[in-house]
């Protein structure tokens, strides 16, 4: 059931792999049905994500995508674009290519009703074309009627994530000193938000915190910012945000380590950034075209 394994996932994660397994094991055993191609896309998710195998999870969503196709039904359309192009294709596939079907995953999903998925669809293509870099000043303008799309429909969770976007791109419009105290007032807010509902959002809040530090090189702040976060990797596992991430973790290590006096600090930020290496050129390896 597909909402059930969004009920899980929100109180207790670990136990999502349990239910696709059990959601592919029940269609395989009396055939598909509407949740069927969600189920598979999920499968995908875990193959690129703990089980480390984007080929195979490649193969999952093309299925999941191929099963959405011949059954005709569009209740899944939203829920199954999300998965795929948000955990999935962006392994072996540009960034680029999950563009286009994010804002049909939107639009399909509003058409229907299923304005969870819809606009979480919104979320990830906003992201996915900062990170490739489009014009600050047309994403913003575009976040701005975002948020206002979002505070009609109810949905904060998803209107909280693009505040965390649009806070980023109007710090770095105005660079270093604008708004500053302002802007990091607000990703404070989040971080606390999240502490006390215990979501992915602060894994949000400290990417878009990281990624203003490093393009400004802050590398204290960042530093900081990196080891007071955590293991991001695991609160947004097959995400392609993970992967920024981890290149931002990097280069925030290799960084701090050059600047760094004392010895046993730099020994301890190059073994740490050279770990993190490591998963990069790991991911490299398995196909990634994205790092």
């Amino acid at each position: 059931n597909t909402h059930l394994s969004t009920c899980v996932y929100q109180v207790e994660p670990t136990m999502l792999p349990l239910i696709i397994f059990q959601g592919a094991t029940t269609a395989l055993k009396h055939g598909l049905s509407p949740s069927s191609s969600p189920t598979f896309a999920g499968l995908g998710m875990l193959f690129c994500g703990p089980l480390c195998k984007p080929q195979h999870a490649h193969k999952m969503a093309k299925a999941a995508e191929l099963i959405l196709a011949k059954s005709g039904t569009r209740s899944s359309v939203a829920h199954t674009i999300f998965l795929t192009h948000t955990y999935c294709h962006h392994w072996i596939s540009p960034i680029q290519d999950s563009i286009a079907p994010l804002l049909e995953g939107y639009q399909v999903g509003l058409e229907i009703g299923d304005t969870d998925r819809a606009c979480f669809c919104l979320v990830v293509r906003s992201y996915r074309l900062y990170f490739m870099g489009q014009p600050l000043a047309s994403i913003q303008n575009e976040l701005e009627a975002t948020v206002q799309v979002m505070t009609q429909l109810k949905q904060d969770s998803a209107r909280l994530r693009i505040l965390i976007l649009l806070t980023t791109v109007k710090r770095l419009r105005g660079g270093l000193d604008a708004e500053a105290g302002a802007d990091d007032k607000i990703m404070d807010s989040m971080l606390a938000t999240a502490a006390d509902t215990h979501n992915t959002l602060s894994a949000f809040v400290n990417l878009m915190k990281l990624e203003v530090l490093v393009l400004f090189q802050e590398w204290e702040e960042a530093i900081d910012v990196v080891q007071k976060a955590g293991n991001v990797r695991l609160l947004l596992p097959s995400s392609f945000n993970s992967v920024r991430y981890t290149f931002l973790e990097a280069l925030t290590y290799l960084k701090t380590a050059q600047s760094s006096a004392s010895g046993s600090k730099k020994r301890q930020m190059e073994k740490c950034g050279q770990k993190t290496i490591q998963i990069i050129r790991g991911w490299v390896k398995n196909g990634n075209v994205n790092v």
